[in-house]
């Protein structure tokens, strides 16, 4: 499969590209969806690459261009999340990835209109929203792209079987960064969920899709297998947290090529200004590199089943003792992984954070928004206008993070 020079990820790299997909709900300043068209001051929804819609007329969507950092891909969202806010006017953007209460009739949510040139774009969406109703695409969250060095894995061939297997371990061990990333508390049906978003009621296929992970050209058949069997419209209506991007896994019809891999696990942070902790964007690249050193050849059906109950489990508040230790020996692994690598301090430092949340239940992101909506119902509001205040003040000036 991979060759041997795969195995340079031996030493992990902390170069690469990078990118980040945002999407917010626009909202008036009683905090319900704005029924107003995409603003023109952000440009043509149709041909600008970093400000677009996603399902919605009132949902945008922010991606920062290709990055060789991620303090530069910072930078680029906290200028496109300016840009956003000086063009909506008295409009704010939604902190929360769960949509505002009150919504519109389903059938009155506006869905992203684009034109006569884009009337396949509008089409899709509308095709969505008779399939999953159109509320439930309203769920907002935060896509980390990655590319990982090509000089360091060999041919196209070898890349995508590099990427493939990458994935599968991506996808298995997916719960960490549920549990983490977790800022949607809800209660649904009397289960009390950390991230509805993420949740089984949260932006899922109806029914799950099992690829063949083996190889690359196994991958695709069974992609091609789904969309046949009418599971799916195509590669972009496949929901998983993890998926992989470039030739042949998004169109089916070209030889694989893997380009990057996708995750679009982070649900919006409401305490930070560009709704994510840039500390979780180096939790999420030693992720990815540390799955580098666990890749698995093969990803069983039962093995996803296996994964995707694991998931499911780390999107609710309450968990079992199991889960628990998987827990703890993923941050005993990732300690490890972190000790033998040459990795800046910045990576050590966001493991650090991200497990005195862990240790410390009441700090998680999802406990802290669930506490203080409790306490009050409108904090959303306050902390959407405290990010419009934070993204367009003196401050906004100033680098993000600086590691």
């Amino acid at each position: 499969m991979c060759n041997q020079k795969a195995s340079i990820f031996s030493y992990p790299h902390a170069s690469g590209h990078f990118g980040i997909e945002r999407e917010n709900l626009r909202v008036d300043h009683r905090g319900q969806l704005a029924m107003t068209p995409h603003p023109s001051a952000l440009g043509n929804k149709q041909t600008n690459p970093e400000i677009t819609t996603d399902f919605s007329e009132s949902q945008v969507e922010l991606v920062t261009p290709v990055a060789s950092s991620l303090q530069e891909t910072l930078s680029h969202m906290q200028r496109l999340t300016r840009t956003v806010y000086r063009g909506i006017g008295t409009e704010l953007l939604w902190p929360l990835s769960t949509p505002p209460n009150h919504l519109p009739p389903d059938d009155q949510i506006p869905i992203a209109d684009f034109g006569t040139a884009g009337k396949e774009k509008t089409a899709y969406r509308f095709y969505l929203a008779n399939k999953y109703g159109r509320k439930r695409q309203l769920y907002c969250g935060i896509h980390l792209n990655y590319s990982f060095p090509d000089d360091l894995i060999g041919d196209a061939t070898q890349r995508s079987f590099f990427y493939v297997q990458v994935a599968a371990s991506a996808l298995r061990h997916r719960f960490f960064l549920v549990h983490l990333l977790a800022a949607s508390p809800e209660e649904i049906d009397g289960v009390c969920y950390r991230s509805a978003r993420l949740s089984v009621h949260g932006y899922k296929n109806i029914r799950p899709i099992y690829l063949d992970y083996s190889s690359p050209s196994a991958y695709q058949q069974s992609m091609k297998k789904a969309v046949a069997q009418g599971l799916l419209e195509g590669p972009r209506e496949l929901y998983q947290l993890v998926r992989i991007k470039g030739e042949g896994f998004e169109d089916l019809e070209q030889t694989p090529e893997a380009g990057r891999i996708e995750l679009r696990i982070a649900d919006l942070n409401p305490f930070f200004p560009m709704g994510i902790n840039p500390s979780d964007l180096y939790l999420m690249h030693l992720y990815l590199l540390w799955c580098t050193q666990n890749r698995m050849s093969n990803f069983t059906v039962e093995q996803q089943k296996e994964a995707d109950a694991w998931a499911t489990e780390a999107a609710q508040t309450h968990f079992s003792d199991p889960f628990r230790s998987r827990m703890n020996q993923m941050f005993a692994a990732l300690h490890r992984f972190l000790h033998h690598s040459r990795l800046p301090q910045v990576y050590d430092q966001a493991l650090t954070q991200a497990q005195s949340r862990w240790s410390e239940p009441k700090l998680s992101y999802a406990a802290r928004i669930k506490a203080a909506c409790a306490e009050n119902p409108q904090h959303a509001m306050q902390w959407a206008n405290t990010q419009r205040e934070q993204n367009l003040g003196s401050s906004a000036q100033r680098s993000p993070y600086t590691p």
